[in-house]
């Protein structure tokens, strides 16, 4: 049978199962690290810097959820990873708080709070898991918000450990309200384009 596998795959036998090896130990190795590093997220520092930055910089800041959110831009083949603090409130669908965040050290750095709404948007796009903001002006002048249960230092693309699951519960159907509000405020769908009157 292993002759056969390794056959097929133009290698010996024995080059086979070291790689068979090789790449069992690596996933066990991952595994090992993801599982720590959720047990660490549950209450974690960097979950406590989202909360206290909802708190401090977002008016009334204690009565809202806070959630930390990202998204993945890709330009050609580029990537470019986004981070966020996000504050909203199910009982308040019309505006979500966007702080861009990120990760230097040890340490969650902040900019300006985004009062998100009708008020200054173009449009609501995505859905309840990836919420899109377009911003009027510029093509590229949005946020992306997708808010995880579960968020694990995977390098560049995570640099946190949070766990969030109740944060991640309750986003989705907070996000489906929040675009249909404000969307049906701006008379426009969930792509920017004008309703017709019916």
């Amino acid at each position: 049978m292993i002759q056969k596998l390794a056959d097929m795959v133009g290698v010996t036998p024995q080059v086979f199962i070291i790689t068979i090896v090789l790449f069992a130990a690596a996933f066990a190795v991952l595994w090992i690290k993801m599982s720590f590093d959720e047990k660490k997220g549950v209450n974690s520092k960097e979950k406590d810097e989202i909360r206290k930055i909802i708190t401090n910089l977002v008016p009334d800041g204690g009565q809202y959820t806070a959630a930390y959110a990202h998204s993945t831009e890709y330009q050609g083949r580029i990537r470019y990873y986004h981070y966020y603090a996000v504050g909203f409130r199910p009982d308040q669908t019309d505006h979500v708080w966007v702080v861009p965040i990120g990760v230097e050290g040890d340490r969650i750095v902040y900019t300006e709070p985004v009062r998100a709404s009708a008020e200054n948007l173009e449009y609501v796009g995505g859905n309840g898991h990836l919420l899109l903001l377009k911003f009027p002006g510029k093509r590229n002048n949005f946020f992306q918000l997708s808010v995880d249960a579960s968020n694990t230092k995977l390098g560049k693309e995570c640099r946190v450990n949070i766990q969030q699951p109740e944060e991640a519960e309750a986003f989705p159907p907070f996000a489906e309200a929040f675009q249909e509000k404000v969307n049906n405020a701006l008379g426009v769908d969930k792509k920017g384009r004008m309703l017709r009157p019916k």
